[in-house]
């Protein structure tokens, strides 16, 4: 009896362990479902998109540097784009780096050569 549910619970663990590793050797590892997009948050809001959500989230580094991560949706009817800024800043608030993107909302597609 003991040797028999021993043996159920190894079969079970073998068998969750086979398919995890089976569906993770099928799952696409180079989808995005985010396009870079030249746009501006200036373009975007030009061209009519509202803001329908944003985020920010600040690090503060033992250095006296302080990292800022901005996020902004915009949408308009159906198309939805993804804005991120990016901000380095010294311990007197002076901006030592400055980046953003914005990205547009696609089907997912691969990310590599030719792409």
């Amino acid at each position: 009896m003991v040797g028999e549910k021993l043996m159920f619970k190894i079969f079970y663990i073998v068998f969750f362990i086979s398919l995890f590793i089976f569906s993770s050797s099928k799952s696409e590892e180079n989808i995005d479902q985010w396009e870079d997009s030249d746009k501006t948050y200036k373009d975007l809001l030009d061209e009519g998109y509202e803001v329908k959500g944003y985020d920010i989230s600040t690090i503060q580094m033992e250095s006296g540097i302080t990292l800022m991560f901005f996020v902004t949706v915009l949408q308009k009817e159906k198309i939805v784009y993804e804005c991120q800024e990016y901000q380095t800043l010294d311990d007197s608030m002076r901006t030592l780096d400055i980046s953003f993107i914005c990205r547009k909302i696609t089907q997912p597609y691969k990310i590599g050569i030719g792409t």
